[in-house]
């Protein structure tokens, strides 16, 4: 099994986050939408993976294909807390040095 696609989703869904927040700077009332928007993109990616490539995704059906994209869209949130609590704790730690 090949799990090639799903750090490639991550990855994607991270850099479509990152682009939202830019677009929406000044309305951070947006930003509470951004899960369900790497979910859903996430999910279209799985399944255009396994439509044009199968062999990079585990998936064996479409459902399959679409709930795998679905968690790494929503996993990117995730990835996108850990970098901001690390850059976040590093700047605390310089200011009480």
């Amino acid at each position: 099994m090949n799990f090639t696609s799903v750090p490639i989703i991550v990855v994607c869904c991270y850099i479509i986050g990152e682009l939202f927040k830019l677009i929406f700077k000044n309305k951070h009332q947006a930003y509470k939408y951004i899960p369900v928007v790497l979910s859903c993109f996430g999910g279209i990616l799985g399944v255009l993976i396994y439509l044009t490539s199968p062999q990079l995704i585990i998936a064996e059906q479409f459902w399959d294909a679409l709930f795998i994209g679905i968690v790494s869209g929503a996993s990117s949130t995730g990835a996108n807390q850990i970098v901001k609590q690390l850059f976040e704790k590093s700047k605390t730690d310089d200011k009480t040095d």
